[in-house]
This record gives structure tokens, sequence and C-alpha cells, in this order.
């Protein structure tokens, strides 16, 4: 049974999992770049124009962002060369930034996506289980692993935490598994309605990281001697838990 959280650790969760969103987001290293060279260069102009800090970071600013106010105007041709040059750039980086937003929030291109997680928790398959899983972790989801998710889905789901990675395709290729860093991860949990699938992406797993623990899934009884074989280490049955908890019920009634 999982303790009771404070609401001293429930804040902690809450802050490790928005500290990894934000190491995750490569907007937000985009833009701390970007503020960091308006910094360095609006610290630059200042000097040379011999004007405040302020007025310095705003014509950085006004320079990389091509919003050419030019209220802040150079005073030698040195740095009217300098200011064109710096426009052609901030043009370049604008660029940039409006193809990453396409690519990334318009076009949705996730199945393509590869993460560059060490150690992390390979999750395969969506359903109602897995959903279960996700809100029923000790610990809280996300706080101490990285999760990656595979799935065969055209949207991603609405109940999927934004914490989680969306890998996007059909878990049986073996690329969709490279994509997810399956290779590096550190375990590997299998939930599909299909057993033989399951047993032969447990089987491809395992050749691409024979260190990896895996925990699958299965519906039928009579599949588990082929996990068994390939050596994975922890297997739930459908059928053998239903019969359990039918033995356990029948013999709780009271006489």
């Amino acid at each position: 049974m999982n303790k009771k959280k404070t609401p001293e650790t429930r804040f902690y969760d809450k802050f490790v999992i928005l500290f990894k969103f934000l190491l995750r987001s490569r907007m937000l290293k985009v833009i701390l770049v970007i503020f960091i060279l308006n910094v360095i260069l609006g610290a630059f102009y200042s000097y040379l124009e011999g004007i405040e800090f302020h007025l310095g970071l705003y014509w950085a600013t006004d320079t990389l962002t091509n919003t050419g106010t030019g209220l802040v105007p150079p005073n030698s041709p040195f740095l009217w060369y300098a200011t064109t040059i710096l426009m052609w750039i901030g043009l370049g980086i604008t660029l940039i930034f409006v193809e990453y937003v396409y690519v990334n929030f318009w076009k949705k291109n996730m199945g393509k996506k590869m993460v560059n997680f060490e150690n992390h928790i390979v999750l395969i398959g969506w359903s109602q289980k897995m959903r279960h899983f996700l809100d029923n972790l000790p610990g809280g989801l996300g706080v101490h692993h990285n999760y990656v998710l595979i799935a065969n889905l055209q949207e991603r789901p609405l109940d999927l935490p934004d914490i989680v990675i969306l890998i996007r395709g059909d878990p049986e290729q073996e690329d969709v598994l490279i994509n997810a860093g399956i290779k590096k991860a550190e375990r590997a949990l299998i939930v599909l309605g299909d057993d033989s699938a399951a047993v032969l992406i447990a089987m491809t797993i395992q050749s691409l990281n024979d260190e990896i623990k895996i925990c699958v899934n299965l519906r039928h009884r009579e599949n588990i001697k082929h996990l068994q074989r390939i050596g994975v280490e922890e297997i739930v049955c459908d059928e053998e838990l239903t019969g359990d908890a039918l033995i356990k019920a029948f013999y709780s009634l009271k006489k």
C-alpha cells in the first residue's frame, strides 16, 4: 500500500517533474541562448557607444528580432555594418524558431522523434491497464525516472501525463524501439492484447539491450513458457490473476 504523501512531498514531486520538463524543452534552451546573446551584445554595444546598459540591451533585442525601430541607432560606420550583419543573423534565428514551432506543434511528427535518456523506463502499449499503472506508481510519476511510451496511435491521448514522452509507431519495429532509447533503458513494461506480439517485442528488446529488466503482461498461461525461455524475469498472466482472485473470493465467503 502506498504511503500517504504530505503537502511538502507532493510539492517536491511537482517541482522535480517541472524541472525535468523544462530541461527537456528545446524551445526553452533556444530562448535562453538568445537571451544570453542579447545581454552580451547589449553590454558590448553600450560600452562602444558610451550609453547606459538598458539602451544597449534594447538595441540588441531590436536588432536580433528584426523589429527595426531604430530608437537607439549607432554612431559609427563600423556599428552600422555590425547592426546590418546582426539583422541577417536575427532573421536566420527567427526562421529556425518558426520552423521548429511548425514541426513540433503543427505537424506533431512524434513518430520520428528520438529520445536521449539513460536508465529510463519504456512503456509499450496504451490501454486501461497502462493508465492504471501510471496513475498508481509509488513515489510519483516522473520523479525518480523518465518515462517513454510507445504506442501505435494517431493522436496523443488526452489522459496521458505530459511528463511521459510519446513515441508513435509500431513497437514491433526495431527502429521505433531505438527511437525510444531502448538501448540505454533500465526497464521495459509490455502491456498488449496480443501475446505473440508481446513475446516478439520482448525478444527484440533483449537483442538490443541484454541488461534491461523486462516485465510482460500476457493473457494466456500457455505463452508464459516462451518468455521464460528468453529469461524474462517478471511475467503477469491475466488467466492466473483471475483464477487466484476467484479462489480468494470463493474461500472468503462467509459460511
